[in-house]
């Protein structure tokens, strides 16, 4: 890294955050960084872990599961590795609103955002970042995994064998979303495989927000946004497993109200209609990359 500058201009609050060589960590998570030599961006890269593939992730990308002892237990954590990001890739994070200078950077920003506003999210625990000329170079992240698993391979077993489990999430999963709205944000990859739910959590505390990437707080046409989150989570619940009637229920609870007036109604057209571009755009994706039917 001779001759780069590696930024480390995100102000950590003492009381969270701390410096440590190239790399910003959680502060709680430095001893068990130290001790597993994780304290350097070069160390991130070098990290070993299972890599997560996935149809039509950039080659400039990678995703991996790793694992790390802390306070006598090992814990998961995820990682993810950009080298070289082409320009589109640098264009997001100009525009992101985060002030980030990496993409990573973007990542760890809207961690830390969402959960400043109590928006269950992943901790972020580490961020590198290596720019040349105030052009990212490569840059990592790595956050803790969240409890339980993504509601999108839960969903069979839940309406197989607990329904009331699946039509006790309907409330809280409203309310996640709302709030997520309501604070301004969207997510533009709001899929159930991006819904953590934890069973052995009581209900209203089960659920994360994960894959917080593409993150934005729009100025303009905010209800289009809205709309598209709405129908990427409708699209992504199998039809077998949610009524119409349990989805109208759910914009109920995200709308807070007891009854649909026409400006929820026009809401309901709305996700409906955009749901059905989303199927179509997705059948010529799978197409695209040679992908089963319900393969994200």
């Amino acid at each position: 890294m001779t001759g780069d500058a590696v930024s480390t201009t995100y102000n950590p609050t003492p009381s969270s955050l701390v410096a440590c060589n190239d790399l910003i960590v959680a502060s709680d998570w430095r001893v068990a960084l130290e001790q597993a030599g994780m304290t350097s961006l070069n160390a991130l890269f070098e990290m070993p872990g299972e890599l997560l593939g996935k149809p039509g992730l950039d080659d400039w990308r990678q995703r991996l599961r790793v694992t790390l002892a802390r306070d006598g237990a090992v814990e998961t954590l995820y990682l993810k590795r950009f080298r070289r990001p082409p320009a589109r890739a640098l264009r997001a994070v100009r525009g992101s609103g985060t002030g980030a200078s990496s993409v990573a950077g973007v990542e760890w920003e809207w961690m830390r955002r969402l959960a400043s506003e109590a928006i269950p999210c992943p901790k972020p625990v580490a961020l590198g970042q290596q720019l040349s000329n105030g052009r990212e170079v490569r840059s990592a992240v790595l956050s803790a995994a969240v409890p339980g698993d993504a509601l999108e391979r839960q969903m069979l077993r839940l309406r197989q064998q607990n329904r009331p489990r699946l039509r006790g999430l309907l409330k809280p999963t409203a309310d996640l979303v709302a709030r997520l709205h309501q604070c301004g944000y969207i997510h533009r990859d709001l899929y159930l495989s991006h819904l953590f739910h934890d069973p052995d959590s009581p209900v209203e505390q089960s659920l994360h927000l994960i894959d917080l990437q593409r993150v934005f707080t729009p100025r303009w046409r905010k209800m289009r946004w809205k709309t598209k989150d709405l129908a990427s989570l409708n699209y992504s619940t199998p039809s077998d497993a949610v009524s119409n009637t349990d989805r109208v229920r759910w914009l109920k609870h995200y709308l807070g109200v007891s009854k649909l007036d026409a400006d929820a109604k026009r809401l309901l057209r709305g996700t409906a209609a955009k749901t059905r571009r989303i199927a179509r755009h997705d059948r010529r994706r799978r197409a695209r990359l040679g992908l089963e039917e319900g393969h994200r």
